[in-house]
């Protein structure tokens, strides 16, 4: 078999084996930490007892559960960035909608899974009952916490198609001894929220108040989740099964070394955190702490009754804040400064985040966006796709352009495989005498085999080696336009008006289902990549099959065309259009190796086998 059609059958199997692993168990609930506690008193308050924050147990999500009521009044928040729906009663937020629009009057982020839909992305899944909550590790007090109603001092902000800012405020007085105020402030512009949280001792006499556990790390908790919603296409969520997934979503925490963790080791886990939060494929919510709280991070793997949420990236967990014990004495009080970050995957906007009250301190939150392993060669390529879209305006040519550089970089590569595979062809005769003459004894059919490649100047890897080097490329581009943001809703050309979700050329009124995908459209990419591909094969692939390649063989090859076109259906179609410029490139590139570089013609004699 021809050392390309190798290579081809190699990449197809890597490519399937690392979908199945990285995207076929994405959603599969993963084994929680910790079970969750829960006694009830009389009046059918959960009893927080003393030690249950310290080992990682906090009350459960239920209680909030038995609190919320569909009529409870909420806080609405409309900036030009985000629509945010506050639960008041909680103070908590239960709709977090990304309303920007784009230079057409366009929503930047719409909700993809909704055909011809004009409405903005939710991140914050309809169950989440912690996003910004907070819980006290004294018992008593998260007793109280759990009876107490918050108050806003406004039900409605309008900061759209202004600029500015503007402040909301929620109170409550727990136990009648300790006054709270979450202080949001909201900007007309961009996706950072700042927050403060205010504690007061409102008692008269010299009562001191604790604010914590008998353990000095945990004073209390602010909380975000459970999971963040995903970011669906239509076909995914008609099949309930989010395809384009990454099990680098979820739960992340930094520490300031090394890269965001889902969890932290033990041997680090009392450590200040940078920033925590969720993410998901090209979005993500952060909370990023004043570096002087020295806060700490856990990740509550919630146990729940309820069956989890397919829908949802990383739908049992929750990202928390521990902030150390601290006391208050009579009439004192002391705020604790957060800023908040809930938009997308942008490093241009991430990079720019500081920590409240501490401009120096680098936090570095890009870090949340990840390439895989090979990252670094990712990042290059985005910085040469980005300035490629300066100058063409559109993401989809930008592709087309990296392709092609690729090629140039990869021809001296390709053009030396090329050659090895024309000494292999050369050679095939006389190794098909060996292979009659010695049938019956291996090892003197190997001894004159390498004799006939050391006479010959062949290397039997020839072919192979120089197209090593390129799966790093691959797999980086495979990555890149997997998980870039640039590429969500970037139009192309025509029907082609979202390059990190497939094209649809006719949407069928039907699904026919299949092993592997269902179909519910007509995908121009996918098939045309298919042609491309046989075109391949046509003007390529003969010339590095050999005269040992077997009938069987033969056969697998003809199938190779249709195998892409259902392998690559449902893919992204910024990805889809780099292997179809590919294809195109690598035909046209073996013109040129035959007939400017005579790589298709024998320079010298093969020497006969002696």
């Amino acid at each position: 078999m021809g050392s390309r059609y190798i290579l081809a059958l190699v990449l197809m199997v890597v490519v399937m084996i690392a979908w199945s692993l990285i995207f076929g168990n994405r959603f599969t609930p993963e084994e929680n930490e910790s079970e969750l506690s829960e006694q009830t008193t009389s009046n059918g308050t959960p009893d927080i007892q003393p030690g249950d924050i310290e080992n990682g147990i906090s009350s459960t999500e239920d209680s909030f559960e038995s609190q919320e009521k569909p009529d409870d009044p909420t806080v609405q928040v409309l900036t030009n960035t985000y629509h945010i729906t506050f639960n008041e009663k909680l103070a908590i937020a239960k709709r977090w909608d990304l309303v920007e629009k784009n230079e057409n009057g366009e929503l930047r982020f719409p909700d993809r899974s909704i055909i011809n839909n004009n409405l903005a992305l939710n991140l914050i899944p309809e169950n989440a009952l912690d996003c910004l909550a907070i819980r006290f590790g004294n018992p008593d007090l998260q007793n109280d916490l759990q009876r107490a109603k918050w108050v806003a001092d406004k039900n409605n902000i309008q900061l759209h198609n202004t600029e500015g800012s503007e402040t909301l405020t929620f109170t409550t007085i727990i136990g009648k001894q300790l006054k709270v105020d979450k202080i949001f402030n909201f900007y007309s512009n961009g996706y950072i929220v700042d927050l403060i949280l205010r504690f007061e001792n409102v008692t008269t006499d010299s009562q001191t108040i604790q604010i914590g556990s008998n353990s000095p790390v945990n004073g209390y908790e602010l909380r975000w989740g459970r999971g963040i919603n995903a970011d669906l296409l239509v076909h995914e969520k008609k099949a309930g099964k989010p395809g384009r997934r990454s099990t680098r979503e979820g739960a992340k925490a930094y520490i300031g070394t090394g890269k965001p963790t889902h969890e932290l080791k033990p041997e680090v886990a009392s450590a200040t955190v940078l920033w925590a939060g969720l993410n998901s494929q090209y979005f993500s919510a952060l909370m990023i702490p004043d570096p002087n709280l020295q806060a700490t991070y856990r990740l509550d793997a919630t146990i729940t009754n309820q069956t989890p949420d397919p829908l949802v990236a990383a739908p049992d967990q929750t990202a928390v804040l521990n902030i150390p014990t601290f006391f208050l004495q009579a009439n004192q009080n002391e705020s604790h400064t957060y800023r908040l970050y809930i938009g997308p995957n942008d490093d241009v906007l991430l990079k720019q985040i500081t920590a409240p009250n501490d401009t120096e301190t680098p936090i570095n939150v890009s870090k949340v966006i990840s390439f895989g392993f090979f990252g670094p060669l990712s990042w290059g390529m985005l910085w040469f796709v980005r300035q490629l879209y300066k100058l063409f305006g559109n993401y989809g040519v930008a592709i087309i352009l990296l392709t092609a550089l690729v090629k140039i970089v990869s021809f001296p590569l390709t053009r030396k495989a090329h050659v090895s595979m024309k000494k292999m062809q050369d050679l095939q005769p006389q190794l098909t005498e060996l292979r009659e003459k010695f049938r019956d004894d291996p090892q003197k059919l190997n001894r004159a085999t390498m004799r006939i490649y050391k006479e010959n100047g062949v290397n039997p890897l020839g072919g192979c080696i120089p197209w090593l080097p390129q799966l790093p490329i691959f797999w980086a581009l495979f990555s890149l336009l997997g998980s870039a943001v640039e590429f969500r809703g970037a139009p192309f050309l025509f029907w082609i008006d979202d390059l990190s979700a497939p094209d649809v050329l006719i949407r069928l009124p039907f699904t026919i289902p299949l092993i592997f995908l269902d179909i519910d459209a007509i995908r121009f990419l996918p098939i045309l990549n298919g042609l491309t591909t046989w075109l391949q094969q046509k003007f390529v692939g003969g010339m590095s099959a050999t005269p040992a390649t077997s009938n069987t063989q033969v056969k697998i090859m003809q199938f190779m065309p249709l195998i892409f076109v259902f392998l690559f259906y449902n893919w992204a179609s910024g990805f889809v259009l780099y292997w179809l410029c590919n294809n195109v490139l690598t035909v046209a590139q073996q013109q040129i190796q035959t007939r400017y570089f005579h790589d298709g013609e024998s320079k010298n004699e093969v020497k006969p086998s002696k």
